[in-house]
């Protein structure tokens, strides 16, 4: 009867130290059925968008895929919450190269501008790169894509348009017209008007300065998926051409390596000041968008009908599919997605809208 008794206690403890065990790894969830295998994997998989709850740094809460430092694979993530620096930067003729403090952004935009020429804009979020330029002046329809991420715009100068815009927008902006102690050139010409530069040092300092807001509550653009991930039902896109005029070409070319593409500028490598290395890009984004001479504007300014929808091609990892763009308002961010209409996430790595002029100036191989 004894030896009966000690069993069935023996039998209750080792259940309350099962219970426990089960308790202790899994704190707060013991009502909850575990998921399986598949599961888990088809959920590491799903993109990262702070509009489901996730965070934009490419983590769901618990580091799935996130380094300590907030980066994977080198890349820093826009951080939820934080403003971005958004620069205009020269790209007119060969005495701007080589640029420096493109090969930070996690967001560059190239898009044409008088001449047939083309100016970059990058986006900056959480990075300090040590020189950004050269600095150029502003033109209206670059400052739809910094608000479209609610940036701290800077720049110098500005067109008739855009100064315009800045006002009745009310967009915090840092102009080099203006502002001592921010930027400065390179060289000691003074007829050089291509070689100034900034940091994002001086450019924050001055933001905190003047009291621009650092945080912002606008979601952003673009959703990042938590690991590099591979396009589904896509095309191979191992070459990338985008003509804007006769002088200004940009081309990419795969390299299966790194899984990157290595960026070309009218037929040379891009190469980046800071590095010394040729610009390599993980996404490129090309959105097909009308442009025409303003009416009347004697310097041939243009005209951007980036509101809207259009078409256009989301390129990663060597493969492309065919994507769809729309922009309700010149504040509102534009919306990528699928031809079934399912938002694109980026693979994490540096980024490239191009914003081309015409969809016969596109070719990918």
């Amino acid at each position: 009867m004894v030896k009966k008794g000690i069993a069935i206690i023996l039998i209750f403890v080792l259940l309350i130290s099962s219970a426990a065990c089960r308790e202790k790894a899994d704190p707060g969830n013991a009502d909850i059925t575990s998921i399986s295998t598949s599961e888990e994997q088809q959920k590491a998989e799903e993109p990262v968008s702070e509009q489901e709850g996730t965070k934009p740094d490419g983590s769901d809460g618990e580091g799935t895929a996130k380094e300590e430092d907030g980066t994977v694979d080198n890349f820093v993530f826009p951080e939820e919450g934080t403003r971005p620096f958004a620069v205009m930067i020269d790209n007119q003729g060969s005495a701007v190269l080589p640029q420096g403090g493109l090969h930070m952004a996690q967001v560059v935009y190239e898009i044409i501008v008088e001449g047939g020429i083309t100016r970059y804009m990058p986006v900056f979020w959480n990075v300090d790169p040590e020189m950004i330029g050269p600095v150029r002046s502003s033109r209206h329809y670059f400052l739809d894509y910094a608000m479209e991420h609610d940036a701290i715009y800077v720049h110098f100068g500005q067109s008739p348009q855009a100064l315009k815009d800045l006002q009745s927008y009310k967009i915090n902006n840092i102009n080099g017209i203006y502002v001592a102690g921010v930027f400065w050139d390179l060289t000691k010409d003074k007829g050089n008007w291509q070689d100034s530069y900034t940091s994002m040092e001086k450019a924050k300092e001055y933001a905190n300065k003047v009291g621009y807001r650092t945080e912002t509550d606008k979601k952003h653009v673009f959703t990042y998926n938590r690991k590099d991930a591979e396009l589904q039902s896509a095309e191979k896109a191992e070459k990338v051409s985008i003509t804007y005029s006769d002088g200004y070409i940009s081309r990419y070319e795969y390299d299966a390596t790194t899984k990157t593409y290595m960026r070309f500028r009218n037929g040379k490598p891009h190469m980046e000041r800071i590095t010394g290395e040729q610009l390599a890009v993980k996404n490129i984004i090309i959105q097909v968008v009308k442009n025409q001479r303003i009416k009347g504007d004697k310097e041939d300014r243009q005209e951007l009908f980036n509101v809207g929808s259009g078409n256009g091609w989301y390129i990663t990892n060597g493969k492309v599919i065919k994507i769809k763009w729309s922009k309700a308002s010149r504040p509102e961010p534009t919306q990528y997605t699928d031809e079934a209409g399912n938002p694109i996430a980026l693979n994490p790595g540096q980024t490239w809208v191009q914003i081309a002029p015409s969809a016969d100036r596109v070719v990918i191989e």
